[in-house]
């Protein structure tokens, strides 16, 4: 047999290229190990003996997509690389054949005397491994990931590099972490990568999943727990990041979430401003905005801002209900000294869709950006978030990012937002555009930034 190329991947089926797998130096003998131990499992799993096993469990490895995968789009995703390597992880470790044994178990059982002692240690250590929600906390390149365990909070490394070019910080991963029997750590088979806004979506699903499992199985352990759920990863990334929903957003009254941007004229800008600014309900900010409150259920809550652009009063709201209820109230106040114009509508389906028509393309601002142009853009950002660390966040029961950094119940929910913000922002600077640090915030806030950076 020929030995692959340095990119192409891995014959052991770790679903690394083999440059950063068998390949890299000194691992000839773990290649040998691996390639052999690993070709022999596959031609057992595949034997015609299991094909019916195979058309359950791809059913349950896909659902009805695998039925309906007729579009290109789908074609390619059943028929690639990171699927069969996903798939052929979850059937050889996680699904369960008989006497709830995986196929690998029983392998390792039928085919004892085959197998030398180090390939049995191997297939012993993969066996015992199995998916686990981890949270990233710090990329090293070309090197590993430090991660930190979501059930039970314990930290590793795990040696890694090809891996290293996709994930950033903040991930939430679906890993099969295994010992490379030297004293490190490995990823093995497929890995799920979602990204951190999901993060409290997949944590509450699993821990449904979880309760529900301890009412039928109380003395189970959490490796057989997870191990028996091994597909919800698989069907968690389809939904969530490969095929997702698109968002219905509403706002706290329970209107459809729309961008609304209406215009006013008036002769007296700076007067009606002033008065504006002097009423109860209204706070001004560090950008010069003027936020439009009231009270709800959560304390204040903003129903849009309110700023003069020349002879012009522009109110951006996020409703149609509250662009109207605006309207009205100013008129009121103001009578004849303000004059209505238009309103523009874009709902969040529009803005979406005009973001996918766009080709996908490298940004320009990663090679054409002189420093003091990507300074520009930096100091728009500084700007922005001092305002925003003192404006209402919805997702903070419409409390300030300070306020909430106060408040005990609701500071792990700032860290997640902040963990969020940090995560797209690397993702986008990925893309090329300007890197934003976010560590003065955790410091102006008072956070102690968590993980290992």
């Amino acid at each position: 047999m020929s030995s692959p190329g340095r990119n192409q991947p891995c014959p052991c089926g770790s679903g690394r290229p083999f440059a950063d797998c068998c390949g890299r130096p000194g691992a000839s003998e773990g290649a040998s190990i691996r390639d052999c131990a690993l070709t022999k499992l596959l031609a057992f799993a595949f034997h015609p003996a299991f094909d019916s096993d195979h058309s359950i469990a791809e059913f349950l490895f896909w659902g009805n997509l695998i039925r309906e995968g007729t579009t290109p789009e789908l074609r390619w995703l059943l028929e690639s690389e990171d699927a069969t390597i996903k798939y052929n992880s979850w059937f050889l470790f996680d699904w369960e054949i008989e006497s709830a044994a995986t196929v690998a178990q029983i392998f390792l059982q039928e085919e004892h005397a085959n197998l030398s002692p180090a390939e049995r240690q191997f297939m012993r250590r993969l066996c015992d491994a199995h998916l686990r929600l981890y949270e990233v906390e710090c990329v090293e390149r070309g090197l590993g990931v430090h991660l930190l365990d979501l059930w039970t909070s314990e930290r590793s490394f795990v040696i890694e590099r090809e891996a290293t070019d996709r994930i950033v910080t903040w991930d939430l991963l679906g890993a099969r972490v295994s010992p490379d029997g030297t004293g490190g750590n490995v990823f093995e088979g497929g890995l799920y990568v979602y990204p951190a806004e999901v993060k409290d979506a997949i944590i509450r699903h699993f821990r449904r999943l979880q309760r529900r499992h301890h009412r039928k199985q109380p003395f189970d352990t959490l490796s057989t727990f997870f191990r028996r759920h091994g597909a919800v990863f698989h069907h968690l990334w389809l939904q969530l990041v490969a095929f997702p929903d698109p968002p219905q957003l509403v706002t706290a009254e329970g209107d459809p979430f729309v961008f609304c941007r209406s215009v006013f004229e008036t002769d007296q800008p700076e007067a009606l401003r002033a008065e504006l600014a002097a009423r109860a309900d209204m706070r001004v900010m560090p950008d010069g905005q003027l936020s439009w409150r009231e009270p709800g259920q959560d304390g204040q809550r903003e129903l849009g801002s309110w700023g003069i652009e020349g002879h012009r009063i522009v109110l951006e709201t996020t409703s149609q209900e509250r662009a109207s209820r605006g309207r009205a109230w100013l008129e009121s106040l103001f009578g004849d000294r303000v004059r209505y114009r238009a309103t523009a509508l874009e709902t969040l389906e529009q803005t979406m869709n005009e973001l996918r028509t766009q080709p996908p393309r490298r940004s320009p601002l990663a090679l054409d950006m002189p420093d003091e142009s990507a300074g520009a853009v930096r100091e728009l950002f500084d700007r922005h978030y001092r305002s925003w660390i003192d404006r209402p966040v919805p997702a903070l029961g419409n409390r300030s990012p300070r306020a909430a950094a106060r408040a005990s119940l609701w500071r792990p929910k700032l860290m997640d937002l902040l963990k969020q913000l940090e995560n797209a922002a690397e993702r986008a600077a990925r893309s090329g555009r300007p890197d934003y640090d976010f560590g003065w915030i955790w410091t102006e806030l008072g956070l102690s930034r968590p993980g290992n950076q």
